[in-house]
C-alpha cells in the first residue's frame, strides 16, 4: 500500500467528490479513480458507495478513514523527528479553545513565529483539550484546565475576568467592579461548562452571594454581541470587541482570575522543542493586558 494513494483516498473522502479530491491533490480524475480502485482491490473491500449524488463512504471506508489519517500523521511525525535539528522546518499541532487561539496563539505567532516551528491549531472546548490532543494525534494542548498528571506541562499565567459593557451602561468607563456590586446589574454568563463561569461562580460563593438571574449562553462571541446590544454585562476572558468596555471583576480588591496551562506527553519526540516554545509563549503572555494587569492598581478615570 502506497502512502500517496492513502492521501488520495483521504482527499476524496473529505471532499465527498472524486473531482474535488483530484483537484486538491493535483492529479487527474481518471488517475485518482484508478488508484482508488486498486486500493480497494488490495484491501479486498469497497471504500465508497458509488452512485448518484455525493460520494459516500461505506462502513469499511469509514473505518479506513481513521486508519488512513493515522498513517499520514505518523509519516509527518517521522519527518518531524528526523528534522528536529532544523526546528524551523518542524510542524507542530496544538489543540486549544477558539478564544485562546484568537487572542494569544495567533498573536504570538505573528510576533515571534519567524524563529519557531510552524504551529497549527485545532479548536476544542477547554474541558476536552487534552483528551482531543490524544485522539487527534496532536502535539500539545493549551487550556484553562490542567493537563493529565502524568503529562509534562506548565501553568502559564493567571488570566483576569472582566465584565464587558456597552457605552451607556452604568459601569462603562470604570476600571473595576467588586462582585457584590456587579451582581446588582443584569448579567450575561457562559454556561456552567465554561471555566470562566465556574471561577466566577466560586467568587460569588466565597463572597456569600447568591447567583443572580442571568442570560446564559454557550458562545462567548454571542455573549459579547448581546452585551453590545445593551442586554447586560458579559462576564468573560475574551478581548473586548464591538465597542465594549472591559471592567475588571474584583473580589476583595483582587481580580477574579483563572489559569492557563500547556501540556504534552512527556515522551513526545519533540518534547524539548515544545517546552522551549511554551516557555517563550508564557513569557510573551505577560504582555497581554488581562495578564500583565491582573491585580494592578486601578487606573484613575
Amino acid at each position: 500500500m502506497e502512502l500517496r494513494v492513502v492521501k488520495y483516498f483521504l482527499a476524496v473522502a473529505e471532499a465527498g467528490s472524486i473531482t474535488e479530491g483530484a483537484r486538491q491533490v493535483r492529479i487527474s480524475q481518471p488517475a485518482v479513480s484508478r488508484q482508488l480502485r486498486a486500493l480497494e482491490q488490495e484491501l479486498g473491500v469497497e471504500l465508497f458507495e458509488r452512485g448518484h449524488g455525493a460520494l459516500r463512504l461505506t462502513q469499511a471506508g469509514r473505518r479506513f478513514l481513521g486508519v488512513g489519517r493515522d498513517l499520514v500523521r505518523r509519516e509527518q511525525m517521522a519527518r518531524n523527528a528526523v528534522g528536529l535539528e532544523r526546528p524551523l522546518e518542524t510542524r507542530l499541532v496544538a489543540v486549544a479553545p477558539f478564544a485562546t487561539i484568537l487572542r494569544t496563539l495567533a498573536p504570538f505567532a505573528a510576533a515571534h513565529g519567524a524563529r519557531h516551528p510552524v504551529i497549527d491549531a485545532i479548536e476544542c472546548e477547554p474541558s476536552l483539550v487534552f483528551e482531543r490532543t490524544v485522539a487527534l494525534g496532536a502535539d500539545f494542548g493549551v487550556s484553562t484546565v490542567p493537563p493529565p498528571a502524568d503529562w509534562a506541562g506548565h501553568r502559564l499565567s493567571p488570566i483576569g475576568i472582566s465584565a464587558q459593557v456597552a457605552p451607556g451602561h452604568p459601569l462603562h468607563g470604570r476600571p473595576d467592579v467588586e462582585v457584590a456590586e456587579l451582581v446588582r446589574h443584569p448579567l450575561i454568563l457562559m454556561d456552567r461548562t465554561n471555566q470562566a463561569r465556574m471561577v466566577f461562580d466560586d467568587a460569588l460563593a466565597e463572597s456569600g452571594l447568591a447567583l443572580p438571574d442571568a442570560t446564559e449562553l454557550s458562545s462567548s462571541f454571542m455573549a459579547q454581541g448581546l452585551a453590545a446590544a445593551g442586554r447586560g454585562a458579559a462576564v468573560l476572558t475574551n478581548e473586548a470587541v464591538f465597542g465594549l468596555h472591559p471592567v475588571r471583576v474584583m473580589r476583595d480588591g483582587r481580580q477574579v482570575r483563572m489559569s492557563l496551562y500547556a501540556g504534552w506527553d512527556a515522551s513526545h519526540y519533540a518534547a524539548g522543542l515544545i517546552e522551549r516554545w511554551v516557555a517563550e509563549y508564557g513569557d510573551w503572555l505577560q504582555t497581554v493586558d488581562d495578564v500583565a494587569n491582573v491585580d494592578a492598581p486601578a487606573a484613575s478615570v
